[in-house]
């Protein structure tokens, strides 16, 4: 398998919402990355996306004009898939969330690329071990599943499948590290770490609203400012300043109450049926215009930049008081 510090040039199968921010993020960190796109117009749909994102970054004073220019300049775009998947020395899958789609996916790239070469899928939900199924290689096969916008967020959990190697996740995860990732290992579970979280909040969420106890802009109001408290200590830790006695208190008094259905309510259905699909369609729980939509997108890239040039600046401060 080929070493972490012998990878520089990194393939994404995908150029949508998920594989465009993953081709920016290695980007960033100075690997040359070749994007695979269906077609011509959904490449240039990623190439105006990863503009509009390195623009924001110029606004919040993170890159100036000729870093942004080096950093598209480092992306390039093909609707070969066979050229993609065997110009990596690291491929990354970044397909629609559908088990038989990702194992045509990875039986292709198998087939094409070097036998050394690492196959990583940013599947949200699904295990490596299904999904390598049909390739003749799944000792190379791992998941690393970012959060968008992969360039801003930092965690990105590291899956091994039954049949994944060691090195495959110890390659993985010191490549991550070089381009300023934190990878997280975890098991191999559906929906990993944080999306069994964030799958748990939003059944509540939406269950708060199917039956009329608040409206959407209230849950989000009231969830933006408790949010707060996570990125300070985190969900178990914040537990042990509650207390484990008061907590059990909680939830025997509100876990009954909680959504247990195993299956999506029908809040979710019935928006389905009615196209009221978020973004993509202009409405969801809100109505979205494309500038709102760009503005939504631009405060939360803002906020994030911030958080994240915060945090590097404490962490330099923190080596330097360590070093002295």
């Amino acid at each position: 398998m080929r070493e972490a510090s012998d990878i520089r040039n990194v393939a994404v199968i995908g150029g949508g919402y998920v594989g465009r921010g993953v081709a920016l993020q290695f980007a960033l960190a100075d690997y040359r990355v070749l994007m695979f796109n269906r077609s011509p117009q959904s490449a240039a749909r990623s190439r105006a996306e990863i503009e509009k994102s390195l623009g924001i970054l110029i606004d919040a004073d993170a890159l100036d004009d000729k870093q942004a220019r080096a950093v598209s300049g480092r992306i390039a775009q093909t609707q070969d898939f066979r050229e993609a998947a065997g110009g990596g020395d690291f491929v990354v899958e970044a397909v629609s969330e559908q088990l038989p789609l990702k194992q045509e996916v990875f039986e292709k790239m198998d087939a094409i690329a070097p036998p050394d070469v690492i196959l990583a899928s940013e599947t949200s939900g699904l295990g490596m071990t299904d999904i390598s199924a049909r390739t003749r290689h799944p000792e190379r096969c791992v998941v690393t599943h970012n959060y968008t916008p992969p360039h801003l967020v930092p965690v990105v959990e590291v899956a091994a499948g039954r049949r994944t190697s060691p090195d495959t996740t110890r390659i993985t995860c010191e490549l991550l590290e070089n381009a300023g990732k934190e990878p997280i290992v975890c098991r191999e579970v559906p929906g990993h770490i944080g999306v069994r979280l964030t799958t748990a909040l939003r059944r509540e969420a939406y269950h708060i609203v199917e039956k009329g106890y608040a409206r959407p802009e209230d849950v989000d109001a009231v969830w933006r400012s408790i949010a707060s408290l996570f990125p300070a200590l985190g969900l178990c830790k914040l537990n042990d300043f509650s207390g484990m006695d008061v907590l059990r208190d909680v939830h025997r008094n509100i876990q009954p109450s909680l959504d247990h259905r195993p299956q999506p309510g029908p809040l979710m259905d019935e928006m389905v049926e009615k196209n009221l699909l978020g973004l993509k369609s202009g409405e969801g729980f809100y109505k979205w215009t494309e500038e709102s939509a760009r503005e939504a997108a631009r405060a939360r890239d803002s906020e994030l930049i911030r958080l994240y040039l915060k945090n590097n600046a404490l962490e330099r401060k923190t080596e330097r008081n360590s070093d002295s």
